[in-house]
């Protein structure tokens, strides 16, 4: 008697993209019994790191600025961007702005943990005149984490954009391709 064995095709992009996604976890922590939080097990945003470093000129005190990309989202027209900012050492982060495209998409509302904040969009001096978004409101070590989000009317792409950020009487720190923002063109 002959038996017909079915093979199951190798993964590819035409073979259901679903079953063929292949990603690995490594632990590397002893079994006890903590939970472990795993943020993300499939297609997460990636998390892009900017660090900016401001010294006071008056002190000599220095400050690292990290500005990290958190996520983007899509709420019907309006397209969501968040960012984790957060301060070690002084001075104190009084403002950061993300370059935009020129013109700048339409930014209803910024935040600082859920709460609204004043906001500028247009050419910033602190990016030698580029069209960016200054959140125009800062944060100190004490604060931990905080969590920026602005939203836009929209569906855009992501790419790199110049950060620039400022603290004290220093000129502002500008680090270009720095983070995630709206890709161009703009509607």
């Amino acid at each position: 008697m002959n038996q017909e064995l079915q093979q199951i095709p190798a993964c590819t992009d035409e073979f259901d993209e679903q079953i063929c996604t292949t990603f690995t976890i490594t632990f590397t922590a002893e079994a006890t019994d903590e939970v472990i939080d795993v943020d993300c097990l499939g297609p997460c945003a990636p998390e892009v790191l900017c660090v900016l470093e401001v010294t006071n000129p008056q002190t000599g005190q220095t400050a690292i600025y990290h500005i990290v990309f958190a996520s983007v989202q899509q709420l019907g027209p309006i397209q969501r961007w968040c960012y984790r900012v957060s301060v070690q050492g002084d001075p104190a982060l009084s403002h950061w702005v993300l370059e935009l495209c020129n013109p700048p998409p339409m930014v209803t509302q910024v935040t600082r943990n859920g709460i609204p904040i004043p906001f500028n969009v247009g050419p910033q001096a602190d990016l030698g005149g580029q069209s960016g978004l200054k959140f125009d409101a800062g944060t100190t070590q004490a604060d931990g984490v905080v969590l920026y989000c602005f939203d836009v009317m929209g569906q855009f792409d992501q790419v790199l954009r110049d950060v620039a950020a400022k603290g004290g009487p220093a000129p502002a720190t500008v680090n270009p391709d720095c983070q995630l923002g709206p890709a161009c063109p703009c509607p």
